[in-house]
């Protein structure tokens, strides 16, 4: 991958395990913690991690999953760590932002013009090692990703794997517990990651997990961010063979924004792991939710059904500017027209002067003649 990309992947990767924490509600190496759709992470004392998007990719093919997530952030901590539950155990890659970009891009809004601005606006306004009790968590892999080092691991009880975690350097804040609780009684498996950064912290987006499993459903974890007290916002896209909503309580309670529903041809994009995605599913869905109040709002993982609604692209009105280079078109005319009138007040009072100087002229040679006199040049 090359220096230069390698660094880019660490920066990516440490972004989003901390936004991939803050999605799941999961688990980290210090007291205080975060979380989000996914999971839940805690920084090192005395640092701090926020967290300000993130996005996942969702694919199942009938008895496999694919999650792509990404998170963008910032943190001070030397090290941040991560629990995602799945329902089975899963294989970990690092994804390629470049889905994300494109994703984006093909699915955002489309402005619609409405009317043009002239004028610029004034202001006035705006238009690790495996441990715990034997037999009660069983390790079934260990990887490093880059700056990560990454676990997938399943508990056949809680407490056994709150010793596991306490053991490998995972502090589990008060609460998180009880959120985690429920994957371990229906046999979730888990995701353990910790970020060992070569440098302290990080800031930006971060190259997406891809985290692959069977499952029986189309289904995005979410119970852990019950025990998130900040706002929580998601945004799914799921490809498929048709749109998908969502058929789960929280969204019966609250329902999610279809942001696009549609087809994308995988010939239309350039990054080849979205391409081969959307070759096995061309059909793209995509949903967005906010939750002010994750603890009364969050009552279910995200599950996603087959729909016969209609396609969705969304739209929105704008005034686009008018502009002549770098200028607003309005003051540019308006200057232009300024100069053209000089102009032609200038050369109409020219040539009125000129005939004037003439018939005068006239006038004094005609007299001259008639009194006999040389007429006399006048300045």
């Amino acid at each position: 991958m090359g220096t230069r990309r390698g660094v880019a992947a660490r920066r990516w990767a440490r972004a989003a395990l901390v936004a991939l924490a803050l999605a799941t509600g999961a688990v980290a190496v210090a007291p205080a913690a975060s979380a989000c759709a996914c999971g839940g992470f805690v920084e090192t004392p005395g640092h701090d991690t926020a967290i300000t998007a993130e996005t996942a990719v969702l694919q199942w093919d009938g008895s496999t999953q694919t999650i792509l997530l990404e998170l963008a952030g910032l943190s001070t901590a030397p090290e941040v760590g991560l629990l995602l539950p799945t329902p089975a155990p899963a294989e970990v890659e690092l994804g390629d932002p470049q889905t994300f970009v494109e994703l984006d891009e093909l699915t955002r809004p489309q402005p619609v013009v409405v009317g043009y601005r002239w004028w610029p606006r004034l202001g006035f306004g705006d238009d690790g090692v495996a441990g715990g009790a034997p037999g009660a968590v069983e390790v079934h892999d260990q990887v490093r990703l880059g700056p990560l080092d990454v676990t997938t691991l399943s508990a056949s009880d809680t407490d056994a794997l709150d010793a596991w975690l306490e053991e490998n350097g995972f502090v589990l804040p008060d609460g998180f517990g009880g959120a985690i609780a429920p994957y371990v009684d229906e046999g979730w498996a888990f995701v353990a990651a910790r970020i060992a950064p070569e440098e302290e912290g990080f800031d930006g987006a971060l190259q997406p997990l891809r985290v692959t499993f069977p499952t029986e459903e189309l289904v995005y974890p979410m119970r852990m961010s019950a025990v998130a007290t900040e706002t929580q916002r998601v945004r799914t896209y799921v490809l498929g063979d048709q749109r998908v909503d969502r058929a789960d309580p929280t969204a019966e309670a609250t329902a999610p924004e279809v942001r696009f529903a549609g087809r994308v041809d995988p010939a239309s994009v350039t990054t080849p792991e979205l391409a081969a995605l959307l070759r096995a599913g061309d059909y793209v869905t995509s949903h967005e939710q906010t939750f002010t109040s994750p603890d009364e709002e969050v009552l279910s993982d995200f599950v996603f059904a087959p729909s016969d609604g209609p396609d969705v692209a969304r739209t929105y009105t704008m005034v686009a500017d008018r502009r002549i280079g770098a200028f607003y078109a309005g003051p540019v005319l308006a200057f232009g027209g300024f100069l053209l009138l000089a102009v032609v007040v200038v050369v109409v009072a020219h040539r009125h002067l000129t005939r004037d100087r003439a018939r005068r002229a006239r006038l004094r040679a005609e007299a001259a003649a008639q009194t006999g006199s040389p007429a006399r040049a006048r300045v």
